[in-house]
């Protein structure tokens, strides 16, 4: 079991009390169901009808809530809090594929997308030397930045150009919602901390209502049903758009790639010892997204992905339990069922929102930034990580450069995630050339095996990004397996010290001629070590057997070997 970092209350596979797990609930269903801003858009640009545009939204919902049911679950799923919202990547998509051929042509470029991110989730345990942590970590960075433009949008009350009179009521009103939230995060306990969100987003919506920058309902919001069937549509499919396809299969690795950052991100935050990505647990999490999808497709609605918002509502509140997932994924469900409360939720402040994405927002790029320090960082990966974090930040902060792209391209290199993941990954299988995974050093008993221990392997962790903890504890253990073995005369003269890495472990071998020594399953008393060499190696050779995750006693040809193996 994963040790519960300190500031988390209730973890992934703990219960917290039903009445927490539905406010709770309420309060992820909530963030999410006003992510549907994104599919009202799609259909507004694409003059959708209104009985075609509440199929659209419904459909959405209904498999959002599927989804995010179904990848909380831990047999089916990830086992993790996840929450899905509308898939801002398919924005893009959606637009073209409506305006092109209708819902028709949109269902089957979202099919074609779900069967891309299908396909990568079944090879994703193949691809652990593609996404290591810093990897990892500059997609993580990047889900917060891509945040920031829809956040400050919001907080600052812009909806299209920057203009100078711009009403400070929007920002006063964000300001106090993202004060209160933080405040009851960091000083609160208890029940406070647990719903900082919601009573955050309650106190910013009265000061909206007060200032007035609340939205006003529409005259037809009277007239919404509290309770009714939703209609869902079945629009056909339509694959006659050869300029769309390689847009939807790029959409569909890139929502694999937003799905894999969120993933990360929530083992990241539920386990204090987290050390490398749980690839199979964010393929089960894909798998599930896109089964929603499909239904999502064939059903004519708006595809959906894992919410990065949500991950900064866990942090505040302090709760990663899977159970608070699977609520608000049920809740959503239900929600299709009223239209009035759909309604109801399109009228929050968009300040109240940019604020609780300012907070998320803030949590991802340091939570990203970790994961890129917590390896060792070469030459290589210093500028794997920084010229990655440059190509995405230059999409964000010009966006021109993507408007004088071949149209096809331009709903790929609009996301500063997707940019900067796709730098970070073809930069790294770059830099991996000329990196062996196995290196050598001779050692003579004239050295000082602590220093030369220290050298050689905070060079070779350097070079294979390894983790700062896991060569730290290496070292002491090698250099003094290196002492023992020389300085007994166990080893005569000299040794190799060799030394190989993959993700899974860190392995340093001592090879040397001579007799064989035999490390003994009972801790030897303390008179073995005025004994001969032997036993003085066997004593010795004990206590590394304690020290290193596993000792392993062998032969290499006609030399002695022996290794220290630990894990990554």
């Amino acid at each position: 079991m994963p040790r519960k970092p300190s500031n988390i209350i209730y973890s992934a596979d703990e219960t917290p009390p039903l009445g927490t797990q539905l406010v709770l609930g309420v309060q992820h269903a909530t963030l999410a169901l006003l992510f549907i801003v994104y599919p009202l858009v799609a259909a507004t640009e694409a003059g959708l009808s209104f009985d075609d545009t509440q199929i659209f939204i419904t459909s959405c919902i209904i498999f959002m809530g599927i989804a995010t049911l179904v990848e909380c679950l831990p047999r089916y799923g990830s086992g993790l809090l996840l929450v899905q919202i509308p898939n801002m990547a398919h924005l893009p998509l959606a637009v073209q594929s409506l305006a092109a051929g209708g819902p028709a042509l949109y269902a089957g470029m979202s099919l074609i997308a779900a069967v891309s991110q299908l396909t990568l989730s079944r090879f994703i345990g193949a691809l652990r030397a593609v996404f290591p942590p810093e990897v990892c970590g500059v997609a993580v960075t990047m889900l917060g930045v891509a945040l920031a433009d829809p956040a400050l949008r919001r907080v600052f009350g812009i909806t299209g150009e920057i203009t100078p009179d711009l009403d400070l009521r929007y920002a006063m009103v964000s300001v106090v919602t993202l004060v209160i939230i933080i405040v009851l995060a960091i000083f609160s306990r208890g029940l406070l901390r647990l719903f900082a969100v919601a009573i955050g987003a309650g106190a910013g919506w009265a000061l909206a209502v007060y200032v007035g920058v609340a939205p006003q309902p529409a005259e037809s919001f009277a007239t919404l049903a509290y309770i009714d069937l939703p209609r869902l549509g079945f629009p056909g499919l339509s694959f006659f758009s050869w300029a769309l396809i390689p847009a939807a299969i790029i959409t569909g690795i890139i929502s694999a790639v937003d799905m894999l950052g969120t993933v990360v991100s929530m083992q990241r935050m539920d386990d204090a010892d987290w050390r490398r990505a749980d690839l199979g647990q964010a393929g089960r999490a894909i798998r599930a997204n896109t089964i929603a999808d499909m239904g999502t497709a064939v059903t004519g609605g708006f595809a959906s992905a894992s919410s990065s918002a949500a991950i900064g509502v866990a942090f505040a509140t302090g709760t990663t339990a899977w159970r608070v997932g699977a609520i608000s994924g049920i809740l959503m469900v239900l929600a299709a069922f009223s239209p009035r409360l759909i309604g109801l939720l399109t009228i929050i402040p968009s300040s109240v929102i940019g604020a609780i994405l300012v907070y998320a927002a803030a949590f991802l790029i340091v939570a990203g930034m970790e994961l890129i320090l917590s390896r060792r960082l070469s030459d290589r990966r210093i500028f794997t990580v920084g010229l990655a974090i440059l190509a995405g930040l230059a999409v964000a902060i010009l966006p021109e450069l993507v408007h004088i792209t071949p149209e096809w391209m331009q709903p790929i290199l609009e996301s500063p995630l997707s940019v900067a993941t796709a730098v970070a990954i073809i930069l790294n299988l770059i830099f991996r050339i000329g990196i062996r995974q196995e290196a050598s050093r001779d050692v003579t008993v004239e050295e000082n095996p602590f220093t030369v221990a220290t050298e050689f392997l905070e060079n070779q962790g350097d070079l294979w990004g390894a983790r700062r903890d896991v060569v730290a504890i290496a070292i002491p253990v090698v250099a003094e397996g290196v002492e023992m073995l020389l300085d007994t005369g166990v080893a005569p003269g000299k040794l190799e010290m060799r030394a190989h890495f993959d993700e899974e472990n860190f392995d340093v071998s001592l090879i040397y001629d001579g007799e064989p020594i035999a490390i003994p399953t009972h801790r030897p008393s303390p008179e073995d070590l005025l004994g001969d060499a032997q036993a003085v190696a066997r004593f010795v050779g004990y206590m590394l057997s304690k020290r290193a995750d596993k000792l392993v006693l062998g032969t290499d040809g006609t030399h002695q070997k022996l290794t220290l193996r630990f894990e990554h």
